[in-house]
């Protein structure tokens, strides 16, 4: 456990820049800045609690107040403000009694974090706390506001934590007896250590009783950032800041612009912009009337924020809630939380944030009230392309064979079928040796922003090149709208992504079958590769092709191992052998199944194997024989008997890899897994401890640029598994 804090993120308007308006600056506390900034697979979660409530008042019992109760409520519902007179007298909530760490705490109370399934990394957390306190408090004592207890649960020892003084931002209020205020620090380490669940917040300076000018408040709030590898990307912001939006009589309004953000490139649904707000002194029963009809309000862009818990005319009503509903996972669980608004609500449309905005203007506004707005997040879903490639090859003659010398024609053709757009898109072709590249034949049929004709052979200021490395000659088309001679461009989202590219080759005076495969890389906004690749084949004229194999199953059927294949064709086709192994390296033959010799119609096979092994995982794949004793291997399949984790959900991507790789395992429990990474010579190259969770986990493992290029062997092992996988290191 964490015995102190350390202040990571020093606040200066130098290292995080101004982001206001002049009009903002001079109605401000703390001016907003952009506290974190980053577009990663994970979010933000802001949550909280109030540490005050309001004296019974004889008729209603306020203090355990979680409805809306009472015939006061103004629009909103939420009843009783704390705003000051007799009846409005505010104490301190202390859900702890006077336990605690050992010693009394005069106040306290708890919320939780919730975060989503899978593993979480907390790259961000501050623990935010404010309230209205008597100046003869914090003048007797001056560190008064920086000082905090926090602890995970709700019982046992509280770590005590000191801020800086610069992250504390105070204000004297009308009748200079009091001030408001709000500290912050860095829990980031406190919260990645303990995770998620119920956190309890103790001992906010702030100052009990009943004022008449604007009312007795407490609270607190935690704002996270996390990572998550199995959620969406997003664009994710954090913006901190301290105002004060004060009625002197006449209604008040204050704008701030919010830059920073990374809207992506096409329009977005309601759920694909999120923004949280958090807000001290918020009042329920002032609000919009007709001699005051805006009320208490927050406008995105201009256009007025509202749902069913936060009505426009008023928005800042004491309310802790998520898109209209009110969030109960707190204690006390209060709808009116008297004194702190904390509240999420989508406004991805209707909100004018236009495609690839870079910033967001909130106003705030009151007729009536005081409230202190704070800290903002946005989450933005960053949308992800979908590309796609498809091969086919034609000859000279139209016979569908290959013959000695013969020209060959291969197109190219996909799209971005997705709802992102592709950048740095490229495809490449590599030719196989047995057949030779036509000088002047790279064609752009259509490329979405490339203009169509022969490109020249040579890498210049067209978008096509032939090449040579390794020993191999290789083509390159560079697609999409901006591509230029070296660098591929942006492929539009659907549906006016699509493209086609051709060129053409000359066969051996020997061929036999030619079979190559293309591939094409591009980027989304938010930087992750997405690839499709497209392979052709044609057979030599009297000379053997691989069978064209279209499926390869394996279930397991009255404790037996069924394997079902279909071909789409076949060409001199002998036999297939059915090929077993409990290790996913070392395979056996099981039995032998005769094929369809030549043939262009669909066939379907299957073999029944007995599975007398006491393996978890048994992985299959066939050896295809031609009449020649020329063979080739299928993928493999795997069929699950025992243990926890499910092997149709094992798979790593992408594979070929270059860095990092992606691994998906679905499990039926929490428990730990060991990730190993084996050359083929034994040597264990990686090594790592996972904790996995009940469902979907997807672990990340990097580190592989010390590793050369090559196969190797993933190893995925638990206390009743063990899954197995080639990988290749390009």
């Amino acid at each position: 456990m964490l015995t102190n804090f350390t202040q990571k993120v020093a606040y200066t308007t130098a290292m995080l820049g101004l982001l206001t308006t002049a009009a903002f600056a001079q109605t401000s506390i703390r001016p907003y800045t952009l506290a974190y900034s980053e577009n990663l697979k994970g979010g933000t979660v802001m949550f909280g609690n109030t540490s005050m409530h309001i004296v019974d008042n004889g008729n209603v019992n306020l203090t355990k107040m979680n409805q809306t109760g009472n015939a006061n409520n103004g629009v909103g519902g939420l009843g009783f403000s704390q705003y000051g007179n007799d009846n409005s007298n505010m104490t301190f909530i202390d859900v702890d009694g006077t336990t605690g760490d050992g010693a009394a705490t005069k106040n306290s109370s708890s919320a939780d974090l919730v975060l989503p399934a899978g593993t979480n990394t907390i790259r961000f957390a501050r623990l935010y706390w404010g309230g209205r306190i008597a100046n003869s408090t914090v003048n007797a004592t001056p560190d008064t506001l920086r000082k905090i207890k926090i602890r995970k649960g709700t019982s046992g020892a509280y770590t005590s934590a000191i801020t800086a003084a610069s992250n504390v931002a105070s204000f004297n209020i009308a009748n200079t007896t009091d001030k408001v205020y709000q500290s912050f620090v860095d829990i980031t380490q406190f919260v990645n250590t303990l995770g998620s669940g119920t956190y309890t917040v103790a001992d906010i300076p702030s100052t009990a009783g009943s004022i008449g000018s604007g009312g007795a408040y407490a609270g607190w709030t935690i704002v996270v950032a996390y990572e998550n590898t199995a959620v969406a990307y997003n664009s994710v912001r954090v913006y901190d800041g301290y105002a004060q939006v004060f009625n002197t009589g006449s209604a008040t309004t204050l704008s701030v612009t919010l830059s920073g953000l990374n809207v992506p490139n096409n329009p977005l649904a309601a759920d694909e912009a999120v923004m949280a707000s958090m807000a001290w002194e918020g009042d329920a029963n002032l609000y919009g009337s007709v001699t005051s009809p805006e009320g208490d309000f927050i406008k995105v862009n201009g256009i007025d924020v509202s749902n069913a818990m936060n009505p426009s005319t008023n928005f800042w009503n004491g309310s802790i809630t998520k898109n209209g509903t009110n969030v109960t996972t707190k204690n006390p669980n209060y709808t009116n939380q008297m004194g702190i608004d904390i509240d999420e609500v989508n406004v991805g449309t209707g909100f004018n944030i236009l495609p690839n905005a870079t910033s967001v203007t909130v106003q705030f506004g009151t007729e009536q009230d005081q409230y202190f707005p704070s800290v903002f997040t946005f989450n933005i879903r960053m949308k992800d392309p979908l590309v796609t490639l498809d091969k086919t090859v034609t000859d000279a003659s139209g016979d569908g064979y290959v013959d000695a010398n013969e020209v060959l024609t291969y197109v190219l053709s996909g799209a971005n079928s997705g709802n992102g757009i592709a950048y740095n898109t490229v495809v490449v072709d590599t030719l196989p040796t047995n057949v030779t590249y036509i000088p002047n034949t790279l064609e752009v049929v259509n490329g979405a922003g490339v203009s169509a004709g022969i490109k020249t052979d040579a890498q210049d200021n067209d978008e096509a090149f032939k090449g040579t490395a390794n020993g191999k000659t290789y083509v390159k088309f560079f697609l999409g709208q901006n591509a230029t001679g070296s660098t591929g461009g942006q492929l539009p989202a659907a549906p006016n992504g699509a493209y086609s590219v051709k060129f053409k080759v000359q066969a051996g005076a020997i061929p036999g079958s030619v079979i190559n495969t293309a591939r094409i890389t591009a980027n989304s906004q938010a930087g992750d590769v997405f690839t499709d690749d497209g392979t052709a084949v044609i057979g030599a004229n009297g000379g053997p092709v691989p069978v064209k194999l279209t499926t390869f199953k394996a279930v397991l059927f009255n404790k037996n191992g069924l394997l079902t294949w279909s071909t789409e064709s076949e060409l001199n086709s002998d036999y297939f052998i059915v090929e077993r192994s409990i290790d996913g390296v070392h395979f056996e033959a099981r039995g032998k199944v005769a094929g369809n010799g030549t043939t262009s119609f669909t066939h379907n096979y299957s073999y029944t194997d007995v599975l007398n092994t006491n393996a978890s995982v048994v992985y299959y794949r066939l050896k295809i024989v031609d009449v020649d004793a020329k063979y080739g291997f299928s993928k493999t399949v795997a069929i699950k008997l025992s243990g926890s984790l499910d092997i149709n959900d094992f798979n790593v991507y992408p594979n070929p890899f270059i860095s990092d790789i992606k691994v998906t395992v679905t499990a039926t429990e929490d428990q730990m897994a060991s990730f190993r990474v084996i050359s083929f010579d034994g040597k264990e190259m990686i090594n790592r401890k996972v904790s996995l969770q009940s469902g979907t986990n997807i672990v990340v493992l990097t580190d592989f640029g010390r590793i050369a290029k090559g196969n190797y062997i993933l190893e995925v092992t638990t206390s009743t598994d063990k899954f197995i996988k080639k990988i290749i290191k390009n």
